[in-house]
């Protein structure tokens, strides 16, 4: 299942890529299913390359049929990111703590310049869940059942998607 987000944001591209990348955990207030980011790794390996290792941590309500096999504890996934400031690019894969086996989610965000002082953020990216190796969930449901995991994931991602976008503004607005 494709994610598809693009947002336009009122501050300079550098600004915005930087904020992104550097105050992520300053931007868990504006996310209205994340309960914490915690940093695990950060490393520069080139001069204009950093790489995180983020562990994130959600709240959502769980639709009745997954329950069975989704509990409350499980929504928590990591963050693996490369932000390339030459190409003001992040490329991103995110391992969930559950189902690790079966998730497959990976994708990049691009940040481009609209003028000196607006900029379009595009993330984009792709979800895709085995529910073959998924524990609990009888074969037969495996192929009817699939869509709707992969709805519910992109539905507790997506706002905040949405919301880190408009928290950075908020948050670099705070900051001047």
């Amino acid at each position: 299942m494709n994610i598809n987000i693009v947002s336009i944001l009122q501050f300079p591209q550098n600004t915005v890529f930087e904020a992104y990348r550097d105050n992520l955990v300053d931007l868990v207030d504006y996310l209205p299913n994340i309960s914490k980011i915690e940093i695990a790794k950060r490393e520069e390996p080139q001069p204009h390359v950093v790489k995180f290792e983020n562990h994130w941590y959600a709240q959502a309500p769980i639709p009745k049929m997954a329950q069975a096999f989704i509990k409350p504890e499980m929504l928590k996934w990591i963050d693996y990111a490369e932000w390339n400031h030459e190409n003001f690019t992040c490329d991103w894969k995110i391992e969930t703590f559950f189902m690790r086996e079966a998730v497959t989610c990976k994708g990049q965000n691009k940040f481009r310049v609209l003028d000196d002082n607006s900029m379009e953020l595009t993330i984009g990216g792709n979800l895709s869940i085995d529910t073959k190796k998924v524990p609990g969930i009888p074969r037969l449901l495996a192929g009817k059942i699939k869509p709707q995991i992969e709805k519910f994931i992109i539905a507790l991602i997506t706002p905040n998607f949405h919301k880190i976008n408009s928290g950075i503004e908020q948050f670099l607005r705070a900051q001047s």
